[in-house]
């Protein structure tokens, strides 16, 4: 009796995360409307509806059509693998590029800051030129030198930024049509 339990338990526990899934819920919800459509004619819908019932929890937190949306997409699962075991991919490159890019931030206004400190700090040197001495004229030339290794500094991380951008984007695209491409297979799924 406790492998049933923990069987059920278990499927429970998987159609919860599709549910909660991000990207899933948007395939729930294709899903949906495409049993919405077909209506209950579909025997197989109805046969589904009947087998989800005993994974719904008494008091679900969603609609009964997002348990047995995640409950036709469980049972057929190996359908889907590839394409999820590549949104899963695409989901943690942009999740490390995400924080790729806040660190370049970051850095790139550290950079900025520091870069507006030194000029300050090189203007109030110029300014003071009425009394130049040779330490004078050596402080300035060296505060001239990191300013300039600075902002070329600055320069690589903004382009270390744009081209992290980019690869952000192309992978949020790419997300995009997989999703897309899920959908159109999960609602082919339910219209047949």
């Amino acid at each position: 009796m406790t492998t049933h339990s923990e069987n059920l338990t278990r499927v429970q526990q998987e159609l919860w995360y599709l549910i909660h899934d991000e990207d899933v819920n948007q395939v729930l919800e294709a899903m949906i409307e495409k049993m919405n459509e077909v209506g209950d004619s579909s025997e197989r819908i109805k046969q589904w509806r009947q087998e989800a019932q005993a994974y719904i929890p008494d008091d679900p937190e969603y609609d009964e059509n997002y348990w047995v949306a995640a409950y036709i997409l469980y049972t057929n699962m190996e359908n889907f693998k590839d394409l999820f075991d590549r949104l899963d991919n695409i989901s943690s490159e942009l999740s490390e590029l995400e924080n790729e890019l806040e660190d370049l931030e970051r850095e790139q206004e550290e950079l900025e800051d520091r870069i507006e400190s030194l000029r300050d700090e090189l203007e109030a040197l110029v300014d003071n030129d009425g009394d130049e001495d040779e330490e004078e004229d050596e402080e300035i030339e060296d505060l001239h030198c990191e300013l300039g290794y600075l902002e070329e500094e600055l320069e690589g991380v903004k382009g270390t930024y744009e081209e992290t951008s980019d690869r952000f984007y192309e992978l949020e695209d790419d997300k995009n049509y997989l999703l897309w491409e899920i959908m159109e297979r999960a609602e082919q799924l339910v219209a047949s």
